[in-house]
């Protein structure tokens, strides 16, 4: 019985001791007056301060009570530190981290704070050194699983993350080698059917020459492979995406504008976004934050409101560089060879009696990637703005203090790194879109493949004015949206290159908000819901025309021909679209590509889209067996796709077609990091699986890769509606809770919200905070 007791007592320590003091009055030096966190139903807290350090300093030590251990990895991750404490398992990762230099490009960027920028990011990083100091001793469970402590936070950190969270949204790099390696297997003739763009076929590296000049050097290799080992902390997520809108007073019940927005980010735990509310020394927020970054991403202030999709405006570019044959540590620059710089990285690894000894390489462009590029031979650098130093935490604390449209533009005018859309309302009735980030200006070729770095024919020669990049202001139609969409439809205009959303949801958004009139939040939360995706009723199509091959693939297509083309998790039809899509491209394209590029290629290319495309041309040379080329055509492809769908569906959800849904085989899982190591105990830290609904061509995103079908791998990470009328009467979810511990309340109190598309009030006044969870004072000491 004592043995009991004691068991008892030690598990109480460990697993709930953790759990965030709500309710108490507490002194803590290094505050500067009495300040309050109140939190409400859903644990999210509201920080009350009377000036700007006190607000995020507070601000720190609450989200450090909640989301210590992601903070804590997030820094890890682009430090390169995580095998000092997962040991061999974050080798690689590490070894990707030191290589790009996240840590440098954020010690350049630490000189460059403003006063402001410096005063949030130290007092953020006292506040969660200040929780540190009292809680040492009762850690989150993951600390005491993997057995040891924090180091106390710091400004860097914070700048470390910024740059964590720039490599998320701009990764054209990868997409750079994957149409370096089409165009090695079949020539860049085949880029236009495997790559496409939604502005029709164009490439300059064909046409201007520099394709001939670097093919010779590179080797043909699979990035998803190559980069495989880093792809659970840093590598991009197919589906990734956002949508927003902004609708004029002329357009809303209240008369006022409002705004939503939802971005489509990797599917993480705990979430990606913690809500917040701030109020003091200046700042006035409710919204969501990264944790350990101060002040808020996406939200509203008193006056303004904002949200952002990622902009695939090219941001990266990869230089092939042609090494000195007599010295193999300089590299030709417009006929001179120039010394490479080397930095020698010690990485401590947890078990290793010695450190890993890494010499990372760094050209006139960038750091050398070819060492993490496994069975590339070519010396591949990075140009890519995140690199050089910026004031991107300094666009994100003046975008929180903007007044107007004018100060919004100019906040944004310094973020770098990463390219975003912004969707913007503010409560003197007007509506805007910006596409904000600090893009290149090439001298040559548009950054679609690896240019060569020794002529100097490609290099950026700066970056363009922030005027130039596209923007709306009060349109005559009282709407802006963005999906992803290229913003221009120009050429010649700035963010024109890249790697632009196919524009399905941008243009059902359009569809669904061009006529509306007298919108209120139910009508907004009902938008943001929608399951059309435009490509399931062209495959739809394409399956009810084929012929099919046995008794279960007429059953199947009958199935599909009662089926109403919307991806609910419930329909049978659109389990078996889902299915045969699949298959239908692994037919298509595999045995053209080779398994080993094929599988890069659904990992990071566009296979669904190109195969909408082929669909409306049934006799595209595409459409044929290299095994058996006495089969060919789209139908004839498509019924074998169908009988490879069915079988599959058959082992997976039984032999009654009727029975089949969506939401069986498409799931989503929200892992721990830890999860590959916990056994057993992962199941005190997942969520899910839940079954899900739509795809990546739906509103409300469902994405799934095609490489490892059906799991979902990116999701609505955040959805907010905000009235511009009562910002009080703003609505918002995360997909998990606030907080990140797995015995919380708050762990997983939204989730049921977000799986049912419902929201919660985002609270924002404090005479309208409800009925406090609890009110935690700080008192100077």
């Amino acid at each position: 019985m004592a043995l009991l007791a004691t068991a008892t007592v030690a598990a109480a320590i460990v697993l709930l001791r953790p759990l965030p003091t709500i309710d108490a009055d507490q002194r803590l030096i290094g505050l500067h007056e009495r300040a309050e966190i109140v939190r409400d139903e859903y644990g999210v807290p509201h920080a009350f301060a009377r000036d700007a350090h006190d607000l995020f300093f507070i601000q720190g030590y609450v989200t450090a009570q909640d989301r210590l251990f992601q903070m804590d990895l997030y820094r890890r991750t682009g430090r390169g530190t995580l095998s000092a404490v997962l040991g061999q398992s974050g080798l690689e990762t590490d070894t990707f981290s030191r290589t790009i230099g996240f840590l440098p490009a954020a010690m350049a960027d630490d000189p460059l704070l403003s006063d402001d920028a410096r005063l949030a990011a130290e007092a953020y990083a006292d506040g969660v050194n200040k929780f540190l100091q009292q809680h040492g001793e009762s850690l989150p469970l993951e600390f005491t699983l993997l057995g040891y402590r924090p180091e106390p936070w710091s400004v860097v950190d914070t700048l470390v993350i910024l740059k964590l969270q720039s490599y998320d949204l701009a990764t054209n790099y990868r997409t750079e080698l994957l149409r370096a390696d089409i165009a090695l297997r079949l020539g860049t003739g085949a880029l236009p059917t495997l790559m496409p763009d939604p502005a029709g076929p164009t490439l300059r590296a064909a046409e201007d020459g520099s394709w001939e000049l670097v093919a010779p050097l590179l080797s043909e290799i699979a990035p998803a492979r190559a980069l495989a080992a880093h792809a659970a902390s840093l590598a991009p997520i197919e589906g990734l995406g956002s949508n927003c809108w902004a609708l004029a007073g002329s357009r809303t019940a209240s008369g006022k504008p409002m705004l939503a927005g939802d971005p489509h980010l990797a599917v993480r735990d705990p979430a990606i976004w913690y809500e917040v509310g701030l109020e003091g020394g200046g700042y006035r927020l409710a919204g969501f934050s990264i944790p350990g970054i101060p002040g808020i991403g996406i939200g509203h202030n008193a006056r303004v409101a904002w949200s952002f999709t990622v902009a695939y405006a090219d941001v990266q570019d990869l230089f092939v560089e042609r090494l000195d044959p007599l010295d193999p540590r300089r590299v030709l620059f417009r006929g001179v060879y120039e010394p490479i710089a080397y930095t020698r990285e010690e990485i401590r690894v947890k078990g290793r009696a010695d450190p890993v000894i890494l010499d990372v390489g760094r050209t006139g462009h960038g750091p050398i990637l070819t060492p993490v590029l496994k069975g590339q031979a070519a010396v591949l650098a990075l140009r890519w703005s995140a690199l050089d130093a910026g004031r991107s935490l300094d666009a994100l604390l003046d975008t929180a203090r903007a007044s107007d449209w004018s100060s919004f533009r100019a906040a944004l005018a310094r973020l770098q790194g990463a390219a975003l859309s912004a969707c913007y309302a503010d409560v003197d009735g007007h509506v805007g879109y910006l596409l904000a980030g600090r893009l290149p200006d090439r001298a040559a070729g548009d950054g679609s493949m690896p240019a060569p770095g020794w002529t100097g024919d490609y290099e950026w020669r700066g970056y363009l004015p922030a005027s130039a990049n596209p923007s709306l202001f009060d349109p005559p139609s009282g709407l802006v949206l963005n999906a992803n969409d290229r913003p221009s439809a120009d050429a010649k205009s700035a963010g024109y290159d890249g790697e632009w959303d196919s524009g399905f949801r941008a243009a059902r958004l359009a569809a669904l908000l061009g006529p509306l009139r007298g919108a209120d939040a139910e009508r907004l939360r009902a938008i943001q819901m929608d399951l059309r995706s435009e490509p399931a009723f062209r495959g739809r199509d394409t399956i009810l025309s084929l012929r099919p091959l046995s008794p279960r693939g007429a059953a199947a297509q009958g199935t599909v021909r009662r089926w109403d083309g919307i991806l609910d998790s419930g329909a049978a039809g659109a389990a078996i679209y889902e299915s045969w899509l699949v298959r239908m491209i692994e037919l298509t394209f595999r045995d053209k590509l080779g398994d080993s590029l094929y599988a890069d290629y659904l990992s990071g290319g566009k296979a669904a889209y190109a195969m909408y495309l082929l669909q409306a041309r049934p006799d595209d040379p595409w459409f044929i067996e290299l095994g058996d080329q006495s089969i060919r055509g789209r139908d004839e492809l498509a019924a074998i796709a169908l009988e490879r769908a069915v079988e599959d569906l058959g082992t997976r959800l039984g032999p009654d077609p009727a029975s089949w849904r969506w939401g069986d085989l498409h799931r989503v899982t929200f892992e721990h990091p830890l999860t590959p190591g916990l056994g057993p105990l992962s199941g005190l830290f997942n969520a899910g699986p839940l079954p899900r609904a739509g795809d990546g061509f739906s509103v409300r995103q469902g994405a799934y890769s095609l490489a490892k079908p059906f799991a979902q791998t990116s999701h609505q990470s955040m959805r907010m509606i905000v009235d511009l009328g009562d910002l009080d009467a703003s609505w918002s979810v995360i997909p998990l809770g606030e907080s990140g511990q797995p015995f919380s309340s708050h762990r997983t109190d939204q989730t049921p919200l977000w799986q049912d598309g419902r929201l919660h009030p985002m609270r924002f006044s404090r005479d309208r905070l409800g009925t406090p969870e609890g009110t935690l004072v700080f008192r100077p000491r």
